[in-house]
């Protein structure tokens, strides 16, 4: 697939994450924190999201392997006013979404969760 069109696929998917209501925004970044793709709101560095996202999950990942407690699948961090995951997009990217503080996660990560398996495949 062309470069231009695997870039408004992965575009679409997180448009299309961005119609589940509780998710503010959202990117694909690639696991040495790259940006590949941004829904993320205006006001956000989202080149510096990306980076920091990219830190926490091969931080994660390096630690569930040391606890020896499984492969690595999401973060999550709550902050006062709202919350993000960080999500496995297959072994070349990583999901990331900026949720409302009241979000229903399981719905979100549900929803995630298929739009990373769609990353994965684009991306192989």
């Amino acid at each position: 697939m062309p470069e231009v069109e695997k870039k408004k696929e992965l575009e679409e998917i997180l448009h299309h994450l961005e119609r589940v209501g509780d998710i503010i925004g959202s990117a694909i970044v690639r696991r040495d924190g790259l940006l590949i793709a941004s829904g993320l709101p205006a006001e956000v560095n989202a080149k510096a999201v990306a980076a920091m996202a990219a830190a926490i999950a091969g931080t994660s990942e390096s630690s569930a392997r040391e606890l020896k407690i499984g492969e690595f699948q999401q973060v999550i961090v709550n902050a006062s006013t709202g919350q993000y995951v960080v999500l496995g997009a297959g072994p070349e990217a990583i999901l990331i979404a900026l949720l409302r503080k009241e979000a229903n996660l399981g719905l979100v990560l549900l929803e995630m969760e298929k739009a990373a398996q769609k990353i994965a495949r684009l991306l192989e």
